[in-house]
């Protein structure tokens, strides 16, 4: 082939990607070839894991690859992680805000096979909201003896048949209590809590980070102190306790992503012009 012809046919597909924004060539001398790139309006296939940063710490909130589910030594998770056993590609139209806009911003341009970590603000994540953020006190109290609702007793000690003078848990507090009295006309439980002074309880049997330590027992009422030992804890109710001081601890319902930057690994393995 002449230099000239050669050269004309470089000019030709330049102009063609410079217009389409759809190939990309790569190669030397002879052996050139198209590479798709990604532009809105194209449907992509892609694997990917997003993570955020607690403390300095890289934690993994979603994938859809294998290897980085199944280790957690390398790729540790938050504590909202949830394990789907579903590692198909992730399919979209890109443009079609079905993704969170970074997510969406950020594939714009990548080239077939490419492998880009996208940084997504909190503006173009996922919203924070304020309302869903309640702060409470370390050190708080409660009365020995209680009058609850059915609802209030099956919220701390589970769906059971209240019986007279009969024992049980308290899911809350992690002590027992006694059962003194029951009203089934107005659906009203009296209890008694038992706990023993200078002694440690787990409110929730499988977040051993979590405890209650009884300071004091005087004229009816129970002071007690939350023992925080690390965060973020998830709790049974979906609240995530993320923050504390030396009086105060915050549980938040926000999703665990909302608010913060999040970084996404992604490689393009389809795509389909529109």
């Amino acid at each position: 082939m002449k230099a000239s012809t050669y050269a004309l046919m470089i000019t030709i597909l330049v102009v063609v990607a410079a217009v389409t924004g759809t190939y990309f060539l790569t190669g030397q001398g002879n052996s050139q070839q198209s590479v798709p790139i990604v532009k809105p309006g194209d449907t992509i296939s892609v694997k990917y894991y997003g993570y955020i940063y607690y403390g300095g710490e890289r934690r993994i909130f979603d994938t859809n690859i294998k290897q980085v589910a199944e280790d957690n030594i390398t790729y540790p998770k938050t504590v909202s992680y949830k394990w789907t056993g579903n590692f198909d590609p992730l399919t979209f139209k890109v443009g079609s805000h079905t993704m969170i806009p970074g997510f969406e911003k950020g594939v714009i341009g990548m080239k077939l096979n490419e492998t880009k970590t996208i940084v997504v603000p909190p503006s173009e994540g996922y919203p924070f909201d304020w309302s869903k953020v309640k702060n409470y006190s370390l050190v708080q109290t409660i009365p020995v003896v209680q009058n609850l609702s059915l609802e209030q007793f099956n919220k701390r000690f589970g769906k059971v048949n209240p019986l007279d003078n009969a024992v049980y848990r308290d899911k809350e507090h992690g002590w027992n209590c006694l059962i003194l009295k029951i009203d089934a006309t107005n659906n009203i439980v009296t209890i008694m809590n038992n706990p023993s002074v200078g002694n440690y309880y787990q409110p929730y049997k499988n977040i051993s980070a979590l405890q209650i330590y009884v300071e004091k027992i005087s004229n009816g009422v129970i002071t007690f102190k939350y023992v925080i030992e690390q965060t973020p804890i998830l709790l049974p109710n979906g609240g995530i306790i993320d923050w504390q001081n030396n009086t105060m601890f915050r549980i938040n319902f926000n999703k665990e992503v909302a608010g913060k930057t999040l970084y996404f690994v992604v490689t393009v393995i389809k795509i389909k012009e529109d």
